[in-house]
């Protein structure tokens, strides 16, 4: 989703941080734009318990969907392939990312409202500025992955298999794998990390300091550790988005756009018989 600001927006220099931050949300007045300059700094509406029972609650929901889920193939003796894109594997991956929606909508903005979580318009600025530091990142992406592949005597990426199973998709499972990589992911991660988790982190740190805690977090949560020193740079790019905006949106369409190249790169490859 992208938001075009009207011509009466202006940027300002963020009170807690210095960085540029645009304002004039039409749709809040002066208490949007209040809030705005203030995004990031004042103590948000929920806490860190908060954040653990949208984590137990994904981690419980996932368990039950993966047993339900081995209960069908085993009930109807179904032969699944291990990777994404298998309708089971699909489903239950959806499932995940729903209830960590449906978490953090009970946890957080059901309380604080939708806004408090980044769920607010962007002005033009910050959407401008993620093809550049898309490609930014993207570079910095490719220099860490060439260290790890140097110090680790090559680079094999395991989501690869996981999300393919070693072989070109056909062009329908493409458009679904689309779907969720780069739609469904994007909202759902942005919404937790950048939406719940940042600003928890920002309220008591600088802004600096909250960019790279929350690019760590980022990172360690996806828990492959050859991918940890890429998935940081990604996740400084995505932190200084939600800094600079105040809303989540810049940094979705940035995470859309990595997941859904990635993806693009990746299908390419193994259609081209590289992988």
């Amino acid at each position: 989703m992208c938001y075009a600001a009207p011509a009466s927006a202006r940027v300002e220099p963020c009170q807690g941080c210095g960085w540029p931050v645009e304002s004039g949300n039409p749709m809040a007045g002066e208490q949007g734009v209040l809030a705005e300059r203030q995004a990031g700094v004042d103590e948000p509406g929920w806490g860190w318990r908060d954040v653990l029972a949208v984590l137990v609650l994904m981690i419980v929901g996932g368990a039950m969907l993966l047993l339900a889920a081995r209960a069908v193939v085993a009930g109807f003796g179904l032969d699944v392939e291990r990777r994404l894109v298998s309708p089971v594997f699909y489903l239950v991956g959806l499932g995940i990312y729903l209830v960590a929606i449906a978490g953090v909508y009970h946890f957080a903005a059901r309380r604080a409202g939708w806004a408090a979580l980044g769920l607010r318009p962007a002005g033009w600025l910050a959407f401008a500025l993620v093809p550049p530091l898309f490609i930014v990142g993207l570079i910095g992406l490719a220099l860490v992955n060439s260290v790890v592949g140097l110090l680790a005597g090559g680079f094999e990426n395991p989501q690869v298999g996981a999300l393919t199973g070693g072989r070109a998709l056909s062009p329908g499972e493409l458009i679904a794998l689309l779907l969720l990589v780069a739609g469904v992911v994007p909202f759902a991660e942005e919404l937790f990390f950048r939406g719940m988790l940042y600003p928890l982190i920002r309220a008591r740190t600088g802004a600096v300091a909250a960019v790279v805690l929350n690019a760590a977090l980022f990172s360690l949560a996806h828990v492959i550790p050859q991918l940890l020193p890429g998935l940081f740079v990604v996740g400084l790019c995505l932190a200084y988005l939600r800094e600079r905006s105040g809303s989540i949106w810049p940094s979705v369409c940035y995470h859309a756009i990595q997941n859904a190249l990635a993806l693009l790169l990746i299908n390419a490859t193994l259609g081209a018989g590289a992988l």
